[in-house]
This record gives C-alpha cells, sequence and structure tokens, in this order.
C-alpha cells in the first residue's frame, strides 16, 4: 500500500481554513434539536450518532521531568436504538508506567428533558493484566434518543508519539476535532493526510517552559509562539468493513503524529528519527532484547535442558526443528502478543508461560547458542496497520518473530503452538512484510509462506428419499492441517469437528456420525488426514426428478462477490489450492438430465484459476470435480471488477444442483 507522508514545519505561518465555522460545544449542556433528533440525517437505518467528538493536545513543562504531553477528550453520543445501549458502557484503559488518566466527567442527556450526572463514585478505576488500567462506567437511564457525554484528562509522561485520532468511526459522526498546541522546539511527522473540512495552523504566543538565556528566549517564562492547529471533519458516513480486507484502519482520515526532531534555543537540531542501522544497534543493546538471547547468563538453564536434544540432530535443519519443537513442547503462550521480552529465555522456562517476543527470543537463544545464524523478525500484525518501511518506528511492531536459513532458502518461525510446524506463522502475522532486525543488515522481508492444499474426497450414496450416507476424507497441507488439527483438538460437540461448521452452513441438517484422524506418531505436523462420516438430505426430490446439491464444501465465500465495488484491497493471509472430488452413486434407474457445461475460469494474471467438471462414470454413478487455487494474497481495489465475475461464477457453480430423472 502506497502511504502519504506530511512533515508538518511549524516555523512559518501558515493559514488554511474552510469555509465554515467550528461548533460552540458546552461540556453538560445540549440543545433541544440534539434532543429532539431521532434519525441520522441520510441515513435512516444507524442505531447510533456521534454528535461530536474531540481530542485536544498541549503540552506542559516540569524542572524535575522535562516536558509531557496532556490529551483532553471530549465525546458525545446520540443513542437512537436498543441496539446502541452497549455503547453507554464506557471503558478508558491506559499503561500506568506511561500514562495516567483523570478528571472523568459524564452526563446522560435524557430525551424528554433533563440532565443527570454520574456520580463520582460509580466512576471506578481497575487494574487489569500487567500495567494495564482502566476506568469504568454505565450511564443510567439509557433510553433510545438519550445522548451520553464524557471527557476526560489523559497526561502521557513521553512526547515521542502522542495518540493518535480517527475522524471516521463506525457510526455516523457530525463533528469530529483534532486540536493541538505544540512548542516552537518539536518538529513532528504526520504518518497520514486526510482530506479534513478545517484545516488551519497558525502561530499563537503562549507563555510556556523552559527557561532560556539565549536570543528571543533570554529572560525565561515570556510567550512564544506554539503551533497552534485545528483539524476538522464534518457529516462523515458509518465506515463499513468489507470481507477479505486486512489494515482497513489504514483507509480511515486519521491524525498520527512522531516527533521527528528537537531543537532547544542555542542547541543543535537533535534528530529522533535515527536510521534502521541505528534502531537495531538500540534494540540489541536492551536488556528485553539483544541481550536476552545474546547473554548466556539469560538462558543458560533452558539450553542445558534442550542441549541433549539439539546436539544429537545432523544437520542444521534438523537442529531448527529440534528446537523448535522443544519451545513448543515446553513453554506455553500466553495469548498476549509483543515484540519485547518480559522476562530472560529461563525465566520464562522455568514459568512454562510467556508472551510471543518471550518464546521466540528463547528460541533465538538456542539457535544461536548451537551454531545457527538466526535474528528477530518484526511484524505489525493483520489488522493493526501496513508497515511503514520508510521511517524506523518501532512502535508499529507488535510481535516478534524468527528468521533463518535452511537450504539456502529463507525460513520463518513463530513458537507458540505444537500444532503448527516450522515455516508456518501465526495467522495473524501475516502482514506480507517483517524487518529482520540483523545487526549486519537490517532489511525488510516480504513474509512468503507455501501454498497451502486440501482435498476433499467424498463417497455420497443418495437415498430415493434425498437422504444420503456421506464419507468425506480430507488430506490437509500446511495452514489447512493446522486448522483441521485444532478444531479437532477443540472441538466441544461434532458440530465444530473439522469441516463440519461449513457442511452446516449448506446443510444445517446434516448429522456427524463418526470422525478420526490418521495421526502417526511420527507423520509431519504440516500434514493431516482426516474422516467424517454424515448423513445429509443432499437432494430434494419431485416427481419423478431428484435434484442434488453436489457441493457441500463450498470452496469460496460467497461474500467476496456481494458487492459491486471494493474500497479496499481484497487481502488473503496466505495462497492456497483446495480440491474437491465427490463420487455420487444414485437409486436404481436414475440418470443425469441436467448439469452445469465444463468451466475453466481464469483471472487476467494468472493468478486465480478455477475449474468444475460433471462426468457420468456410469449409470447411476456421477463424478463432480472442483478445484480453486489461489496464487495471490493481495489485489487492489480497482482490480476487483475483473475479479468480481469470476467470483460470482465460482460462488453459482457451488450452488447450482445436477438433476436426474428416474426412467420409466
Amino acid at each position: 500500500m502506497i502511504r502519504d507522508f506530511c512533515t508538518l514545519v511549524f516555523c512559518l505561518m501558515t493559514i488554511q481554513v474552510a469555509a465554515q465555522s467550528t461548533p460552540e460545544v458546552s461540556f453538560g449542556r445540549v440543545t433541544d434539536e440534539e434532543r429532539a433528533l431521532m434519525e441520522v440525517p441520510g441515513d435512516p437505518t444507524a442505531d447510533a450518532y456521534v454528535l461530536y467528538d474531540r481530542l485536544s493536545l498541549d503540552f506542559e513543562y516540569s524542572d524535575s521531568d522535562g516536558p509531557s504531553l496532556t490529551e483532553r477528550h471530549h465525546r458525545r453520543v446520540k443513542l437512537l436504538k436498543p441496539s446502541s445501549f452497549d455503547r453507554a458502557n464506557i471503558t478508558l484503559t491506559f499503561n500506568r508506567e506511561y500514562a495516567e488518566i483523570s478528571e472523568v466527567e459524564a452526563f446522560i442527556h435524557l430525551p424528554g428533558g433533563g440532565s443527570l450526572p454520574v456520580p463520582a463514585a460509580q466512576i471506578y478505576r481497575e487494574k487489569l493484566e500487567g500495567t494495564r488500567e482502566a476506568f469504568k462506567f454505565t450511564f443510567p437511564q439509557v433510553s433510545e434518543g438519550a445522548i451520553v457525554e464524557y471527557r476526560y484528562l489523559e497526561r502521557r509522561k513521553n512526547i515521542l508519539i502522542p495518540s493518535s485520532y480517527t475522524f471516521q468511526e463506525d457510526i455516523p459522526v457530525r463533528w469530529a476535532q483534532y486540536d493541538a498546541m505544540i512548542p516552537p522546539y518539536y518538529r513532528y511527522v504526520s504518518l497520514t493526510a486526510p482530506r479534513l473540512d478545517v484545516n488551519e495552523v497558525k502561530l499563537t504566543p503562549r507563555a510556556w517552559g523552559p527557561r532560556f538565556n539565549t536570543g528571543a528566549y533570554n529572560g525565561g517564562q515570556q510567550k512564544i509562539e506554539h503551533s497552534d492547529i485545528l483539524w476538522a471533519m464534518r457529516d462523515l458516513p458509518a465506515f463499513r468493513n468489507q470481507p477479505y480486507s486486512n489494515n482497513a484502519g489504514d483507509y480511515l482520515p486519521s491524525v498520527r503524529l512522531q516527533l521527528q526532531a528537537v531543537q532547544y534555543p542555542g542547541s543543535p537540531e537533535r534528530s529522533i528519527f535515527s536510521n534502521w542501522k541505528e534502531t537495531v544497534k538500540e534494540l540489541q543493546d536492551r536488556q528485553d532484547f539483544g541481550r536476552y538471547y545474546r547473554n548466556k547468563i539469560n538462558y543458560n538453564a533452558l539450553w542445558k535442558a534442550a542441549e541433549p536434544l539439539i546436539a544429537q540432530q545432523a544437520s542444521e535443519g534438523e537442529k531448527i526443528e529440534a528446537a523448535y519443537a522443544f519451545i513448543n513442547r515446553n513453554i506455553s503462550w500466553n495469548g498476549n502478543y509483543d515484540m519485547l521480552a518480559s522476562k530472560t529465555p529461563d525465566q520464562v522456562f522455568q514459568s512454562k508461560s510467556g508472551n510471543s517476543a518471550d518464546l521466540n527470543i528463547a528460541l533465538l537463544s538456542l539457535l544461536n547458542e548451537a551454531g545457527v545464524e538466526a535474528h528477530p523478525l518484526l511484524v505489525s500484525l493483520r489488522n493493526t496497520g501496513a508497515p511503514i518501511e520508510q521511517y524506523p518506528l518501532l512502535h508499529q511492531f507488535n510481535h516478534l518473530m524468527v528468521y533463518t536459513e535452511a537450504d539456502g532458502k529463507p525460513l520463518l518461525l513463530d513458537t507458540g503452538s505444537a500444532d503448527r510446524p516450522a515455516g508456518l506463522p501465526r495467522e495473524r502475522a501475516l502482514n506480507h512484510r517483517g524487518w529482520v532486525a540483523d545487526k549486519s543488515d537490517p532489511r525488510w522481508i516480504s513474509l512468503d509462506v507455501p501454498s497451502s492444499r486440501q482435498v476433499m474426497m467424498l463417497d455420497v450414496d443418495v437415498a430415493e428419499s434425498g437422504e444420503a450416507e456421506v464419507v468425506v476424507k480430507s488430506r490437509m497441507l500446511d495452514y489447512f492441517a493446522f486448522d483441521g488439527r485444532t478444531a479437532l483438538n477443540q472441538r466441544k460437540s461434532d458440530a465444530e469437528a473439522p469441516m463440519v461448521p461449513a457442511i452446516l452452513q449448506v446443510m444445517p441438517e446434516a448429522r456427524v456420525t463418526s470422525f478420526s484422524a490418521e495421526e502417526p506418531d511420527d507423520a509431519p505436523r504440516n500434514q493431516f488426514t482426516y474422516e467424517l462420516r454424515l448423513t445429509a438430505p443432499v437432494a430434494q426430490a419431485v416427481d419423478d426428478h431428484l435434484y442434488i446439491q453436489p457441493i457441500l464444501l463450498p470452496l469460496v465465500d460467497g461474500e467476496l462477490a456481494d458487492v459491486d465495488t471494493r474500497s479496499f484491497p481484497i487481502d488473503f493471509p496466505y495462497p492456497w489450492q483446495q480440491r474437491y472430488v465427490a463420487n455420487l452413486r444414485l437409486p436404481a434407474g436414475y440418470a443425469l438430465e441436467e448439469a452445469p457445461a465444463p468451466v475453466r475460469l481464469r483471472a487476467a494474471d494468472g493468478s486465480m484459476t478455477a475449474t468444475y467438471q460433471v462426468q457420468e462414470v456410469s449409470p447411476g454413478h456421477v463424478s463432480v470435480v472442483y478445484t480453486v487455487i489461489l496464487d495471490r494474497t493481495l489485489y487492489a481495489a480497482d482490480e476487483y471488477p475483473a475479479l468480481r465475475e469470476m467470483f460470482r461464477r465460482i460462488t453459482e457453480l457451488q450452488t447450482s444442483p445436477l438433476i436426474f430423472k428416474k426412467q420409466l
């Protein structure tokens, strides 16, 4: 994805103002028109409406602690339908190591008149996991037409990255505003450039520390010209996500600032942005990153436990597999993602649990000690933002994996599940690009994985009533194998066994009679063979005809063809191939009368193909062969029209019946 970048240069007077005024909103007071409003203009289906949302950025200075950020939030939302009432339950989270929330106030404005404050005693503070905390409260007397309003102050100790702000939401927005007062010593880069309805940047004199004895700043806290920013958007429609999208938030109008440089009077400019080589050096010197896996004192006990298993392996590839398996067998993932370790590999091994960075840094320590060259691989997870390669922005990363090579080919390692083989990262980690934190050669790489495959063989014995005995045998590779094995291990009922949920979507009346997996102890973890038996009403008898639905397991989701236009790219996590073969045996005396003609579909660039063929093998015996191959994972939105008809044709084939007639 191509991003727009702009630098905020606050040394010149720049004023750009749209021809409209900003609304005057007083906290705790609403207009009669706002109370009476019961429908969003232009969107009568909306269940809620953001009347006003504002984030105001400012700076404070302490002689002892230096500069800090303050961010004032003010939000007002109209609740129009009962489905919106959960928006009256508010949770304001923060990390107490870096931030603090205070001055929380809230009102509910009733549609018939009157306003009620939320008592301070009902706004409670709760400790969450680790250093995270939250203020929580619920508005009373919630009803259709009520307006909920609250505000709070958040102080942040570090001025490097202010909170991001998004103008558009999942419900319509009448007015969204971001304003800031930034001292002249700090230069920020904006990582987005939305088209704003109000875009005003001017210079406003204000008193602000620290004290300087240089030039115009001589004498201390006289007024200095701040960059006074007002950015706003109005009458925004609800944001609608689309199936098979990734990083949709990147397409929303937003503000994301990061400090680029600092220059105090009488001092040279100090760049905050370094470069990727300097960034990797800093990471390697961090205790919770490089030192944990490079200093043996941090992983000695782990190595002693794993060494007998790893040392007996002959090849480098076998050592990698042994180390990967050891971590998966002995340390459980706690469900949290991170790019930094929370404790040493030895401590993680002792506690038998850790976040994603803990596990993969433990793996790094084993590989490096075993003489295998391996490096940290940092990624941003899917739907948390496309990676930005231009600037060394560490805060964009939220997951750490391991990059190594086997037989001269890149190998991506991501521990956390014994069922997921080496070379298959978590699906959420497949966000196209990742950064290898190699001290000698930091670099971006493509997160390429092998094409996953699945073959499904069905024997379908159809009775004259339309009921059928079905045997499904499936051979799955890579991500299909992982998903199948995970579903089998985690099932709570037959309806959750592998492939069953997809079958039940087509035929809710289907009933599972048995399932089994062929899992020898030495079976490769990237393979999974599975058998499922069920009864299902695959046919409908009408007079002397049987209308049979031969595709019980759709290969393509119908949502891919449900819209005429796409706003976002189509983004599949990994390439795949699926082949479906159904052998249908009909009651005596029935012959095939009508079936879709053989079809071969191909995308213009050959990246996606689909074939479908029906063949009458012998009287009463028909074979259906259906294959879809996807070799490319990312399609731009403007490529969708060319693919849409292909998607629609494929989904039509999946629902096309075969018609058999009883011979008299």
